[in-house]
């Protein structure tokens, strides 16, 4: 239970990290990345909030516009930054759907 508190209260990626503000002198954000990061934003609210389903939806569509926007990032580093986190939202939305939505079996 103590991991799952501590994952509700982490923050979604946003790009322009320390490291990668040096490597690209403060570049401007993909427009793919805001769009995913106000969805995942809004995922993590609706997860705190209980609303599961909202959440996990708001997980599999920010997801998909990282999925989709990734492939057309210029910077390499950004690119597997994405996928990562892309991999870690998806995994939260199946255990959403696992703890919170599956129906017990009759």
């Amino acid at each position: 239970m103590e991991a799952e508190t501590e994952r509700l209260d982490q923050e979604p990626w946003e790009p322009g990290g320390q490291e990668e503000k040096e490597a690209e002198e403060g570049g401007p954000t993909p427009a793919y990345l805001s769009r995913a990061t106000e969805l995942i934003t809004q995922a993590l609210r609706d997860e705190k909030a209980g609303a599961y389903p909202a959440a996990l939806q708001g997980y599999r569509d920010g997801v998909h516009v990282l999925l989709r926007g990734v492939p057309d990032d210029p910077s390499p580093a950004r690119r597997e930054g994405v996928k990562k986190k892309a991999a870690e939202y998806l995994k939260r939305a199946e255990e959403i759907l696992r703890l919170h939505l599956s129906q017990a079996p009759p």
